[in-house]
């Protein structure tokens, strides 16, 4: 009874009802009935018989050994189980016991309780009044009435000591446990059991006389109403003032458990004392007699306890034995029967003996006449019977019938593949003595699988063969009965011991012993157990008696059994059929509920626990009590089986959530903490996410979705909450995805996750709405929180330096090491690199939080924030969205008020409907890494490892799994206050500024010290530009070739920006408050877009040769908006040759005017010897403008020694601007200065003119917007000692740079590195600048883009060897003396006089760094060979006359050195001769040379070949 477990003796067990009277506690009357519950088994020697005469039928002399065994419960069999009897007599209560409470004031019956003082004074006058009695006394007979079908009825007065007063029959009383002996509460169950024995006599007398016991035949109305005068609900519990109560008293109310029968003896109580109540599981009928009638609720009592029973009271229908009645067939069956009636009323009265011989009797008398419903009922008693025997330890004979019942088995035995042969059993039937306990229990065993069959055979042979039809309540009840004593049987091996035998009667719990135990070999198999239990299965639309408590009961039995079993997956779809039956039953039962009470059905569950509770109001009331906790524990145990893992939080029930109740709102307790500590929420996501691998996700959808149900059926908001929430988490990936993840989605579709979460938002409202606090789920991913970081700030974030980083910046922040490449620590913008962030204390940081939603939901974070140590403080953010599927950033502020490292380990959130609690963070993407091979041991694993509480078991055995979730933070390091410097004012509108290519400009800029308290005493500037980047990323380009990485590194190593400093030697400080102006130069540059003035700044406090250890800056960046149009461009260059005849003119000018002293000091004072149309515009101004450029130009060529040579230099320029430029080129001098091999750096030059320049003459020009002009610049040749020297890297110190540019030869590297150097000189010779008349700005042109072609080197370039030649008169001392009758035109043309003797004198010069071996070879010819006849030629050349060799061998000419070779030369006729050659190098010297920057050391022996100069000579004219 009352939702106890199924037991093969069942019965053989006496109902006992307990029902309170009165006022009753709850707690108190459930310690009353657990005293009892300990005594549920009574000797018979102990029980003294009734002293009666006539009621000695079931006298406990007879039998003293045997047992009577109890039944105790609170609940009233419902009318299904009633029905069945007298086929099973023991379902219905023999014995009906009212509790009453002695320490409760109870008027109506005349208790009135005392207080401690009175009863330490009254001690001798506990008695009940005459009153009392009396109330007590109606009250039986009132229960009398209501249970007619009992033969006992007894109200016991506990806590109340009236030793000493003599009651009446049918009240006693029942003292404290603490004045209780030992042996108390035996007699009271000794006392109940002498009546009990004494009432049997009078129920088995009427039995034997009836004529006829009809089979059970199942009720027409499976389940009734319970009866209304049961309840007084007239009037509402809170108009007693002594059943209000508040929250904290629940536990301990006033109530009258189980709610089936209240007290309503209003006779002599001024106020009604009956409450309302819970109905019980079952239905409630009046009570039924023995023949079947229902008595009427008012009736009086049937007779007292000393008359006779009247035959009314019988449920059986008496009829006659006259000669006509019935056949001599079925009078034989219907004896049968009343015996076996009789022999199970023997088994509850404890006479075994008396019992095994009516019931062997009437089961024979049953199996002879075809009645097989009877005679598998006796089969089944017989078997119990034999079974106690075993239990009592008493030697036993198994009677004959059931040797017979196992002959014959059914298709369907029980029977095992080791069973033996039927003659190896012991045949004890002709035995003379009795067989010991141990061989007849032995051998029961061995027939027990082929005798629960027949029983089971014999059941469905009379569905089928006969008009009896066993109902499937009886059927199900003994095949669960049967099936679970073979189970116990299977997994105790077969043992037999005492301890075995008291868990196989009495359900007590204990552990073989295995020492003493005997062991079966013909045991069935676990499969052959699983097919007889699933007989029991009641299958639906079969039987319409079978109520849903009933259904629901066998249910859950065979899942118990196939438990045991080890059938885990058979057990979750009998759990799940279970529920499947119960939701709708749960859903009328609540209609029906409510409209009893008048309500609503949504607001049944609160009126319901307002009226039993005595709440003043309708609040939710979740007591957790028995039945809540078990039915929380049932749906989990169901959800456990197909492999879904429940997860509690610590504050989703009542319980947990009332400690925190008195706390502040958001305050965490103890227990959340631990609750949600790092490790168990680490070791709750494994096994959840894991859990994801084992079973089927749709089945464990369908079982959620059904405990939902079944929760909303009862309404138990709780458990709504719970499995609505676990089913999102289950249909959930469980899983950190990663950026490029798309396994994160939920399997359950869009629609069911809203509905989901709309159950949830309406849930928790609805419990809010009933005035419950606290009350939330638990939120269903761990991986909330995906990131946490310091969002990048450039002026916020310090940066960390070193000392030796003071030492690469100068006061005005420009770094002292050239070169863009060169690392500067204080012109790195953006946020700083360093192994974890740095922030200044007092001072807040915003930090970006990266949350993950992983459902198709808006996700609302009611409130969340920071979890900061080291004393840190972080401002909430409230009313947050996440949308569906997606990770998103917000960003929260914090602050430190100290130094020192702290950290960021996650956030506490709270989301709309669950509670708030705490998030770890987890930064790396995460998903189980599950063996297929482990699958199940895992699993099982994951279960065992199911304990969120246990803080230490999650410590030993959760964190040692490996591919579990790692958790992260955000280490940080507070450094003391920073300044915090700010840009005040600028001179420059909307920070922009607009400049020509060239240009420079200025603007002025104020910055602030914002802080209160801090200085800032270290102030440095620098730069950046957007022409960086592209710079850099071109220099980054391996394949260039050096001369255009020096071009890129000198564009990068000139700034944009400078500050003009003028106090460079003061140190620069800013008191808090204060201000300072900086003046910042712009140049205008291609390219550039936008800059940055990166102010850097801190406090050091001490001078910086005092400063140790690390110091840390911020960074103000003021960005620029620069907009550079172009200005002037250079679209081409070209050298062109230029004849030396006008400065060999100007030179024999000057010979022929001499200079006066005066003006030897200018290069150009030769002027005045000129012509007075040419020196006139000359002396007052360098300028040359367009009427006298040439003219100007040519005059002024070869007046010094090293003037000889020129080019000329053609310029484009195009004018870009849209207003009229001008444009001036200034030519310099060259430089006296040549390029060395020790010092090749210095060769890195600028356009910018220098101060030591002297400029030999500017040209001017005009343009146009949109024209281009050709600027003509003369200039003299260059002649580089080392044009071959290795191209040099302005920004590098290193001996060697490697190049990926592809590999030349030998010549094109020295002809690359020539061009690279002849360029350089050639800039160093001119200055463009240009300037805007109508505005006056001016700017330089850039010139850099000019390129040298091929053959461009050779116009402007001067070669290594230097040969001249000259014709002069022979003398006769063989020298050579001035001209004389030669006439020179030109520098290379003589005109001479046939016949007379000249000499040729041609002169080497070596101007190489290196000696040279040169080997001349003259080679005359005639002048206009092409335009001569060929027959001329020879003829001609027999005209010209050489004195001496035309090779010559002449010695090695060191650097610098020169050499003369002379040879006569005498011209015979007219004619025009050219007297060339060439001059060869005899051989290669052994030195060294740089190669190139690779390092690489070329031997001038290897494969050096032999140089070879042209040499143009003079041309020589004949004259007559």
């Amino acid at each position: 009874m009352g939702g106890k477990p199924l037991s093969i003796v069942d019965p053989a067990r006496v109902r006992v009802v307990f029902v309170p009277v009165g006022r009753v506690r709850h707690a108190r009357f459930m310690s009353f009935l657990e005293r009892f519950e300990h005594e549920d088994v009574v000797q018979l020697r102990d029980v003294s018989p009734d002293n009666r005469p006539h009621t000695t039928l079931f006298s406990p002399l007879a039998f003293p050994n045997g047992r009577v065994l109890f039944d105790i419960g609170t609940s009233i069999p419902p009318t299904a189980h009633l029905a069945l009897s007298p086929f099973e007599i023991y379902r219905q209560p023999f014995v009906v016991v009212a509790v009453a409470d002695g320490k409760e004031p109870q008027p109506s019956l005349g208790i009135y309780g005392q207080n401690p003082k009175e009863a330490n004074n009254n001690e001798s006058e506990n008695t009940l009044s005459k009153d009392s009695i009396d109330s007590l006394l109606q009250y039986r007979d009132q229960l009398a009435s209501d249970f007619s079908m009992a033969l006992v009825h007894q109200v016991l007065v506990f806590d109340c000591d009236v030793a000493n007063q003599r009651l009446p029959d049918g009240i006693a009383s029942v003292l404290s446990p603490a004045k209780s002996k030992t042996t108390t509460i035996k007699t009271v169950m000794c006392d109940l059991t002498s009546q009990l024995l004494a009432e049997m006599t009078s129920l088995a007398r009427s039995l034997q006389e009836l004529a006829s016991i009809e089979s059970p035949k199942a009720p027409r109305q499976s389940i009734q109403r319970p009866l209304a005068r049961y309840f007084d609900t007239s009037r509402p519990a809170s108009a007693d003032p002594n059943l209000q109560t508040n929250d904290a008293q629940r536990s301990d109310h006033r109530m009258s458990m189980p709610a089936h029968l209240l007290t309503n003896l209003g006779s002599r109580s001024s106020t009604p004392e009956g409450r309302p109540a819970s109905p019980s599981s079952g239905a409630q009928t009046a009570p039924i007699n023995v023949n079947g009638t229902t008595s009427s609720p008012s009736s009086p009592p049937s007779r007292p306890t000393d008359v006779p029973r009247p035959m009314s009271r019988d449920r059986a229908s008496l009829q006659g034995f006259g000669s006509n009645s019935l056949s001599e067939r079925e009078r034989a069956k219907q004896r049968g029967r009343i015996s076996i009636v009789m022999g199970s009323l023997y088994m509850l009265a404890g006479r075994w003996p008396d019992a095994v011989k009516e019931i062997s009797d009437g089961a024979a008398v049953a199996k002879a006449n075809n009645d097989h419903m009877w005679h598998g009922k006796g089969l089944d008693y017989l078997l119990v019977v034999c079974l106690l025997y075993a239990w009592a330890d008493f030697d036993f004979r198994i009677p004959p019938l059931l040797h017979a019942a196992t002959e014959k088995t059914g298709a369907s035995s029980v029977k095992s593949s080791k069973d033996t042969p039927a003659s190896s059993h012991a045949d004890l039937k002709g035995t003379s003595t009795t067989p010991s306990r141990d061989a007849s229990l032995t051998n029961l065993f061995g027939l027990l699988p082929e005798l629960v069959t027949s029983i089971q055979n014999l059941y469905s042979r009379a569905w089928t063969f006969s008009e009896d039809k066993l109902p499937q309540l009886s059927f199900s009840d003994s095949g669960l009965r049967f099936a679970k004593l073979l189970t116990f049987i299977e997994n105790s091996k077969g043992k037999q011991t005492d301890v075995i035998m008291k868990q196989i009667a009495v359900n007590m719990p204990s552990q073989p012993d295995i020492a003493q135990a005997a062991t079966l070999t013909n045991l069935p198999s676990k499969a052959e157990l699983t097919t007889f239990l699933f007989r029991s299965f009641p299958s639906p639309g079969i039987d319409d008696s079978l109520t849903v408590a009933d259904r629901t009961r066998i249910l859950a039995e065979i899942a118990s059994i196939l438990a045991e079993l080890g059938y885990h997956r058979k057990k979750s779809f009998v759990l799940k059929e279970l529920l499947e039956g119960l939701v709708p039953a749960l859903v009328e039962a609540r209609k029906r509920g409510a409209a009893d009470m008048g309500v609503h059905p949504a607001a049944s569950l609160a009126s319901l626990d307002a009226a039993l509770f005595g709440v003043r109001d309708t609040r939710l009331y979740v007591p957790y009590g028995e039945s809540e906790t078990g039915i929380q524990n049932f749906l989990d145990s169901v959800c456990s089986a197909y492999g879904v893992n429940i997860t509690t939080g610590p504050n989703t029930s009542s319980k947990d959530i009332g400690t925190p109740g008195d706390a502040p709102e958001g305050d965490q307790t103890a227990a959340t903490v631990l609750s949600d500590s790092t490790e168990v929420i680490i070791q709750r996501a494994f096994s959840q996410a894991s859990s994801r691998y084992f079973g089927s996700s749709e089945l464990k959808t369908d079982i959620l979705r059904l405990c939902i149900s079944v929760c909303e059926a009862l309404p138990d908001l709780e458990g709504v909450l719970r499995f609505s929430v676990e089913l999102l988490r289950t249909s959930g990936s469980g899983i950190a995805p990663g950026p490029e993840d798309n396994n994160g989605s939920p399997s359950l579709s869009i629609d069911g996750q809203l509905r989901l979460w709309n159950n949830i938002s309406r849930t928790v409202g609805a419990a809010r709405q009933l005035g419950v606090k606290h009350f939330a789920a638990e939120y269903w991913d761990e991986f909330l929180v995906r990131g946490i970081e310091i969002v990048p700030s450039t002026s916020n974030i310090p940066r960390p330096h070193a000392i030796d980083d003071l030492e690469s910046v100068n006061k005005s922040g420009e770094n002292t090491n050239s070169g863009p490449f060169l690392y500067n620590p204080f012109g790195q913008s953006g946020p700083a690199k360093t192994a974890k962030p740095v922030l200044a204390a007092g001072e807040e940081a915003e930090i970006r939080v990266t949350l993950q939603n992983l459902y198709d939901f808006d996700l609302e974070i009611e409130s969340i924030k920071l979890v900061l140590n080291n004393d840190g403080h972080s401002i909430a953010a409230q009313g947050l969205v996440i949308g569906p599927y997606r990770t998103q950033s917000i960003f929260l502020n914090a602050r430190w008020p100290k130094n020192g490292s702290t950290s960021i380990p996650g956030c506490i959130a709270k989301i709309r409907g669950c509670r708030q609690r705490w998030f770890p963070l987890f930064n790396e993407p995460w998903a189980p890494k599950i063996d297929i091979k482990t699958m199940q041991s895992t699993h099982t694993e994951l279960q065992s490892e199911n304990r969120p509480h246990d803080r230490d078991f999650q410590q030993r055995k959760g964190m040692r799994t490996p591919g579990r979730p790692v958790p992260s933070s955000l280490d940080l390091e507070v450094i003391p206050a920073l300044p915090n410097i700010v840009l005040k004012r600028m001179s420059l509108s909307q920070s922009a500024i607009m400049l020509l290519e060239g240009e420079k400009k200025t603007f002025k800029m104020t910055l602030c010290n914002a802080s209160e308290s801090v200085t800032a005493d270290l102030i440095l500037l620098t730069f950046k530009d957007s022409t960086e980047a592209q710079l850099r990323a071109a220099m980054a380009n391996k394949e260039l070739p050096p001369s255009g990485l020096h071009e890129l590194e000198l564009a990068a190593a000139k700034s944009s920006l400078r500050w003009l400093r003028e106090d460079n030697d003061e140190p620069l400080t800013i008191s808090p408050g204060g201000e300072v102006t900086f003046k910042i130069e712009v140049a205008g540059k291609p390219g550039l877009s936008d800059a940055s003035i990166l102010v850097s700044y801190a406090h050091l406090g001490v001078p910086r040769s005092h400063l140790k250890g690390q110091f840390y800056t911020r960074q103000l960046s003021i960005p620029l908006t620069i907009t550079v149009n172009a200005s002037i461009d250079l679209v081409r260059a070209d050298l062109l040759p230029f004849t030396p005849a006008f400065a060999w003119q100007n030179q024999q000018r000057q010979t022929s005017y001499p200079s006066p002293p005066s003006s030897a000091k200018s290069n150009v004072s030769t002027k005045a010897r000129r012509p007075a149309s040419m020196s006139m515009r000359s002396k007052s101004s360098k300028t040359i403008n367009n009427e006298n450029r040439f003219q100007a130009l040519l005059s002024r060529i070869g007046l010094s020694p090293n003037d000889k040579s020129h080019c000329l230099l053609c310029l484009n320029c195009r004018n870009s601007w849209p207003t009229p430029l001008s444009i001036s080129v200034q030519v310099r001098s060259p430089s006296t200065t040549t390029n060395s091999p020790q010092s090749p750096a210095s060769t890195s030059t600028t356009s910018n003119p220098s101060t030591n320049t002297k400029i030999s003459y500017t040209v001017h020009e005009s343009l146009q917007p949109g024209h281009t002009k050709r600027i003509l610049l003369l200039l003299p040749r260059i002649r580089l000692p080392h044009p071959h020297l290795p191209i040099p890297t302005p920004s590098s110190k290193k001996q060697f740079v490697v190049t990926a540019a592809p590999k030349q030869s030998y010549e094109a590297q020295l002809a690359a590195r020539e061009h690279f150097w002849y360029r350089e000189e050639l800039l160093k010779q001119i200055h463009a600048t240009w300037t805007e008349e109508s505005t006056g700005r001016t700017g330089l042109v850039n010139l850099r883009g000019m390129r040298l072609k091929r053959g461009m080197v050779a116009v402007l370039g001067l070669g290594e060897l230097e040969v001249e030649m000259a014709l002069s008169l022979f003398t006769s001392d063989g020298s050579a003396s001035e001209i004389g009758g030669v006439e020179q035109t030109s520098p290379s043309k003589y005109l001479v006089p046939l016949s007379t003797p000249l000499t040729l004198i041609t002169t080497l010069t070596n101007h190489s760094p290196h000696p040279i071996h040169p080997l001349l070879r003259l080679q005359p010819r005639l002048a206009d060979l092409t335009t001569q006849p060929g027959h001329l030629e020879a003829e001609q050349n027999q005209k010209l006359l050489i004195h001496g060799l035309l090779q010559h061998v002449l010695p090695v000419l060191v650097p610098g050195a020169s050499a003369k070779v002379e040879v006569g030369v005498t011209v015979l006729g007219r004619g025009k001769w050219v007297l060339g050659g060439v001059v060869e190098e005899v051989r290669a010297f052994d030195y060294e040379e740089v190669d190139g920057d690779d390092g690489l050391m070329r031997n001038g022996k290897e494969e050096r070949e032999r140089r070879v100069w042209a040499v143009d000579g003079v041309v020589v004219v004949g004259r007559g």
